[in-house]
């Protein structure tokens, strides 16, 4: 650490490029402009850009095609140990020539996304989405990086065994297929467990939706309300913004540069997207049972973890009804217990059908048809970006 001037100084130890099936890589630090990486919850793995200015003509027995590996090793005044980042070259941009000096940009992503766009899946996938995703990475897109489910004490395992056909997709559209539909043990709610008289509709409740995505710890696992825990082991801070050219003496790496709210409150589309309320329709094909239910921001919020401190959602009032008793989004869902049964009694988890055995593989869309969309949008209902100084220790999902 001690040899930056300013606590918030990082700089490029190491700057490699190998080419297709070679360990050994040409050292290219010199060359590099510019490196930006992103990690993000919502992509299933991580990216950066490179700029690179060859002066000398230096890679022109390597010639970039595409595949090529890149490890980047950054020293920061973050930490003693340099953090390494190794992914490979998915594009080339930008290039030009020009007074015998070649420059491009390198797009970078990880072996495994690459590897996601050759593999499609055939084999049936059977367990639940955890087993099925962990053995997707390990076996179909040969990962070695560490899955993780379980992080300072923060897990959120599934709820309901999962049966299904992949139907030549790729790995990460499979992945996440499961995220949207899985449901967390910790979750509390109900499916149609209760009615609503005014409507003569029943009410499903609760919450439900997963992130899978990759960060320097590897690729991650967690439900939205896992995410929301005041979990002190993976928070940081407190960032704070001082006036300016006010130097203090304190830390300059947990201050607040800018801070830009993008959005806040768009009700028009929120509406349209049932981010208040939605009728849920099901239909089940094999019974020909036909049946209706309310879902509500109002009623669900209280089963679901929030960052903040408010207890209740702020909903535009109509009189004595709020903008959550009125249903703006159809969802429509055919149910089938049946697919994955072949036992002579009845299939079905709902204790009004009186089963004996059911399924283990039943259809749970009641669990999560719009308990993953509600959860989803709530999240965007604020929305900021901050810029702080650099933290390689930060990770997507902090």
């Amino acid at each position: 650490m001690e040899q930056f001037q300013n606590i918030t100084d990082f700089s490029l130890k190491s700057v490699s490029i190998a080419a297709l099936g070679e360990t050994e890589g040409y050292e290219i630090k010199q060359m590099v402009n510019t490196f930006s990486y992103v990690e993000s919850i919502t992509s299933p793995f991580v990216a950066a850009t490179m700029t690179v200015a060859d002066r000398a003509g230096l890679l022109a027995d390597l010639p970039i095609q595409g595949g090529e590996t890149v490890k980047v090793v950054v020293e920061t005044s973050t930490k003693e140990e340099p953090q390494e980042y190794v992914m490979q070259v998915w594009k080339v941009g930008n290039r030009y020539a020009k007074n015998q000096t070649q420059a491009f940009t390198l797009g970078l992503i990880s072996v495994e996304a690459l590897n996601n766009e050759c593999v499609r899946l055939i084999k049936k996938l059977e367990g639940h989405p955890e087993e099925i995703i962990a053995k997707i990475m390990t076996e179909d897109l040969n990962s070695t990086k560490e899955f993780i489910t379980e992080l300072n004490g923060m897990s959120s395992p599934t709820q309901f065994s999962v049966k299904m056909i992949p139907a030549n997709r790729r790995p990460f559209d499979i992945i996440s297929s499961l995220s949207v539909k899985s449901v967390s043990k910790n979750t509390n709610g109900s499916a149609g467990s209760s009615s609503n008289s005014k409507s003569n509709r029943g009410k499903v409740g609760g919450s439900a939706g997963y992130f899978f995505w990759e960060n320097k710890r590897g690729f991650n696992f967690f439900a939205v309300d896992s995410l929301m825990e005041n979990n002190k082991e993976n928070t940081w801070g407190p960032y704070i913004e001082k006036p300016a050219n006010q130097d203090d003496g304190a830390d300059d790496r947990i201050t607040i540069s800018q801070a830009t709210f993008m959005s806040e409150v768009d009700v028009m589309s929120s509406m349209r997207k049932g981010k208040y309320s939605s009728l849920i329709v099901f239909f089940n094909h094999s019974t020909g049972q036909y049946e209706e239910f309310d879902y509500s921001l109002q009623d669900a919020y209280k089963d679901m973890k929030h960052l903040g401190a408010q207890n209740t959602p702020s909903l535009i009032k109509f009189g004595e009804k709020s903008i959550s008793d009125y249903p703006t989004r159809i969802v429509s869902q055919i149910l089938d217990h049946e697919s994955w049964y072949n036992e002579a009694g009845i299939a079905s988890y709902d204790e009004k059908d009186g089963a004996e055995s059911p399924s283990e593989f039943c259809d749970f869309h009641k669990h999560f048809a719009a308990q993953s969309l509600m959860r989803y949008e709530l999240l965007k209902h604020q929305m900021a970006t901050v810029v702080i100084p650099g933290n390689s220790e930060i990770c997507a999902g902090d």
